[in-house]
């Protein structure tokens, strides 16, 4: 907590060092070079400071101390265990990082040596003290034997037990049937168990975990630092509608903070094709998770890494694009949603540990949720945060467009209402939609096209001016270029063009069967099949057909943090074989989504910028048969429904057999210009969108947010030729919000504009502080004191006047008896006769109030909002009509 509170709020330097870390950075001395990770966890100590005993040393990187156990008394080790054959490369990272010394990653797996496996069997190493090399695998056997003692023979019997677990409980039937038969009436006589159990906390039941769990890795995503130039330019960029949203949910975080306790939001963020919805999304996340950390309870007891905002979708490809989670992997949902609802059992304390800070969630393609899930998200809320309330008392921000495809084929999207399904959308949601197109002027006219045909009705006609707008992009066949993307409607179409591309392209077909195990009955264990199973359509493949050089799409979520999520494009760029037996062991992809991996992993890790995926591990519907086989497909080609949520600049589609509504849409709005559709099979009949979804938002809550732009709304009054709209503003710093003021929808609607605390110097005033059809006036900290040198000499402070220019002004620079005031005075002559003065007094100056209340002749006032200023700017707009 010290370091912590030595830091700047925006700082995120806020981890721990770790064992490893401190490892690697030991002392540089002959009994330390020598040592492995094993001997400095089992023979060291971490000590902080020099003074703590003998033969103290300090840890390189100014990383602490460390110093030798008394009497090398060794100390027991903790380390994880992992199957060599169900996962040999982290069988293998693990002996080499226990056992090999090092002082870095890349050491364990150096240049030249794909795998782990392979330079634990080939490498040689030459230790600092030694002057021969030796083979890494004699290193690690020399230290391993050390702390592991019949370590295969342990892990054997206990792979043994694992898959022999049913046999061995049904023992204890076979050593002691008397007491058998005793507990089974004993169960019998059990009394039933009632809904209204007195004992009974939740109405969510706390099952244990059930074993068709996700299995995906456990993360809440750490949102990637963004720059706060580029999010302020972000925040200037919100038009006024997405402002509007912006400001209510940020005056919401502020009376959260303010121990105010306003209700829960539920806002459902409509749009169609380029609106602007997920620029909305991260402008909210990173505004509403600065504010929020500074609540009471997370600033003094909890963790403040954990997350005041979560960012969640249905799918990992659009979780992945908002740097977010899957709804799933987040709640720990298991993979079926029928009733009843499953608790989370043990694991309930870690969740709730990991989601404590959380206040907002936001759901990102809303369309995609079933009626089924939404429940199980607020059933898993109420569980987590103990409290009966909606989702738990957390505001939801629901975004997306129900016009895109249903989650599931005939299922009703959420906010149609079924009376079969628990519904939770008509009675808390409000609805807020956005309209403008946010895209390059060039994009413009198709986001326009693709809005109104996502509205399009089964029996209206496309208007001629989208008809030939659709015509251009027409493309024959044998025209299309064949590595773009092909988009069709069915899976047979997907198939057939993903085998004849495949034919096309590759000559150097690679077939990779899946590795399916069953228990052998003569040795109970289990054994590998010959041949594989045939699996169902939602099983991992039976059998792969690829080639290096192949487009691949990724069918599991491996790694949601970096990426690696159902849905995720990429290259097969090459092939891993086992050097023992040639088997097939790794795939090398080249994700078109490529970027810096944010945490190590085995699976991914290297020095390339391939990423390095091994066999997931599923259970098949035959009796305990297991089958192992690379999560990927073929992917010149997908289906409309597997796009959903994707974005890419070209793609061919096709709309034939499209066969409901809402496909022609989705598949068209996949591209982001027109330049970059290639359409095949054009029929206007397959455009059209569902009547019921059309319905249902017609008679859905319209959410008011508009009040967050008070002077917005008085528009028509204020511009009225017999009234004067004035506004003033601390800006904390002209030049530093300048472009700020000038992106703000209201502060240029005023007549005159007050600002202070302008921190100008000198008489030069740069281009870039004009404001069009205004006239700039100023007076700076430095010549507003005469009897007062410090407070002259002193940095910021200052005024500036912007005034209208049609208006005819004197300025009164000098005013008889007033000295030491920062202040500015306008005489306006015409178009009516005003005095106008801004006053700026610092805090710790003493001042005697001088400015009674607003004239009578005030027809509205009020408080505008800023992101980038403590200080809200207040307006008034007067009535000149009397004057």
């Amino acid at each position: 907590m010290s370091y912590l509170e030595t830091t700047t709020h925006d700082s995120c330097n806020i981890w721990m060092t770790s064992l490893s870390d401190k490892y690697k950075c030991r002392p540089e001395t002959p009994e330390y070079e020598e040592m492995s990770l094993a001997d400095f966890a089992a023979l060291c100590r971490l000590v902080s400071g020099p003074n703590e005993g003998k033969d103290v040393l300090p840890l390189l990187n100014q990383l602490g101390f460390v110093q030798r156990r008394k009497n090398d008394k060794p100390a027991i080790i903790r380390y994880y265990h992992c199957s060599q054959e169900k996962d040999p490369e982290q069988y293998y990272g693990r002996l080499l990082r226990l056992y090999l010394p090092h002082r870095s990653e890349q050491e364990l797996k150096p240049q030249g040596f794909q795998t782990y496996q392979s330079f634990y069997n080939s490498g040689f190493v030459q230790l600092p003290c030694s002057d021969h090399s030796e083979s890494v695998k004699r290193v690690v056997k020399r230290n391993k034997d050390k702390y592991e003692k019949n370590s295969e023979d342990i892990e054997s019997a206990l792979e043994e037990f694992e898959q022999n677990r049913d046999v061995v409980i049904d023992e204890w039937c076979n050593l002691a049937p008397e007491s058998e038969v005793v507990r089974m009436q004993c169960d019998e006589n059990l009394p039933e168990r009632h809904s209204d159990d007195e004992n009974e906390q939740e109405n969510v039941p706390d099952y244990s975990r059930q074993s068709d769990a996700v299995t995906e890795i456990r993360a809440v995503r750490e949102q990637p630092a963004v720059d706060p130039a580029v999010v302020r330019v972000m925040y200037q960029n919100l038009n006024q509608k997405q402002a509007c949203v912006f400001y209510a949910i940020r005056d919401w975080c502020i009376q959260r903070v303010c121990g105010l306790n306003p209700d829960p939001f539920f806002f459902y963020i409509n749009g169609g094709a380029g609106t602007g919805k997920s620029h909305l999304i991260k402008c909210i996340h990173s505004e509403a998770s600065k504010i929020l950390s500074r609540l009471p309870a997370n600033a003094e007891e909890a963790d403040i890494s954990n997350p005041t905002v979560l960012l969640t979708s249905f799918t990992g490809t659009a979780a992945f694009s908002i740097s977010g989670s899957t709804l799933h992997s987040l709640l720990k949902l298991p993979r079926s949603l029928k009733p009843p609802i499953q608790g989370l059992g043990n694991q309930l304390d870690e969740v709730r540990s990991e989601l404590i800070n959380a206040e907002i969630i936001v759901i990102d393609e809303i369309s995609m949720v079933s009626k089924p899930l939404f429940a199980y998200v607020d059933a898993r809320l109420k569980q987590i945060k103990g409290t009966q309330r909606p989702f738990g008392g957390m505001s939801v921000l629901a975004v997306g467009d129900f016009y895109q495809l249903p989650p599931v084929r005939q299922s009703k999207p959420l906010c149609v209402y079924d009376p079969e399904q628990i519904d939770l959308w008509q009675e808390h949601f409000q609805m807020i939609t956005l309209t403008e197109i946010m895209r390059q002027k060039d994009d413009v006219a198709f986001a326009e096209m693709l809005n109104r045909i996502r509205i399009k009705e089964k029996t209206d006609e496309l208007s001629q001016c989208d008809r030939d707008l659709l015509s251009q992009a027409v493309t024959a066949p044998e025209e299309c270029p064949t590595e773009v993307l092909h988009i069709y409607a069915t899976n047979k179409n997907v198939e057939s063009h993903n085998t004849d591309t495949l034919k096309k392209l590759h000559s150097n077909i690679i077939i990779i069967n899946a590795d399916d195990f069953q228990k052998d009955k003569c040795t109970g264990r289990m054994a590998r099949r010959d041949k594989p199973f045939t699996g169902g359509r939602n099983d991992l493949p039976d059998t792969l057909n690829v080639a290096e050089g192949a487009r691949v799409m990724l069918t599991r979520n491996l790694d949601t943090l970096n990426g690696l999520v159902n849905g995720a494009f990429g290259i097969l760029v090459k092939v891993v074989r086992s050097e023992n037996d040639g088997h097939i062991i790794k795939l090398g992809l080249r994700m078109d989504n490529r970027q810096p991996m944010r945490h190590n992993r085995s699976a991914n890790a290297a020095s390339d910028d391939l990423v390095y995926i091994e066999r997931a591990e599923e259970s098949l519907k035959f009796k305990g048969a297991v089958r192992r086989q690379f999560p990927v497909k073929l992917a010149f080609a997908c289906t409309i429904h597997k796009t959903q949520g994707l974005t890419t600049q070209t793609a061919v589609v096709s709309m034939k057999n499209i066969f409901e509504p809402g496909m022609a849409y989705v598949a068209l709005s996949r591209v982001t210009s027109l330049s970059g559709l290639y359409l095949q099979d054009l029929d206007e009949k397959k455009i059209y969108a569902n009547p019921e979804v059309t319905a249902a938002l017609q008679t859905m809550r319209q959410a008011s947010v508009e009040e967050t732009m008070p002077l917005l709304q008085v528009r028509e009054t204020a511009s009225r030729p017999d009234t004067l709209t004035l506004i003033h503003h601390n800006t904390e710093g002209l030049p530093s919000h300048i472009s700020d003021i000038k992106s703000h929808h209201e502060m240029c609607l005023a007549d005159v504009l007050c600002l202070t605390e302008s921190h100008l110097q000198g008489s030069f005033v740069a281009d870039s502080l004009h404001l069009d059809g205004y006239t700039m006036f100023k007076r700076n900290r430095h010549v507003s004191y005469t009897n007062f040198p410090h407070m002259a000499s002193r940095s910021g402070g200052g005024v500036v006047v912007y005034l209208r220019n049609h208006f005819q002004v004197q300025v009164k620079q000098y005013l008889h008896n007033v000295t030491d005031l920062e202040f500015l005075v306008l005489k306006v002559q015409a178009p009516f006769p005003a005095l106008i003065a801004v006053v700026y007094r610092p805090p710790d100056y003493s001042l005697t109030p001088f400015m009674q209340n607003l004239p009578q002749q005030s027809l509205h006032s009020g408080v505008l909002r800023t992101y980038y200023s403590y200080h809200n700017p207040v307006f008034c707009v007067l009535s000149l009509s009397q004057s």
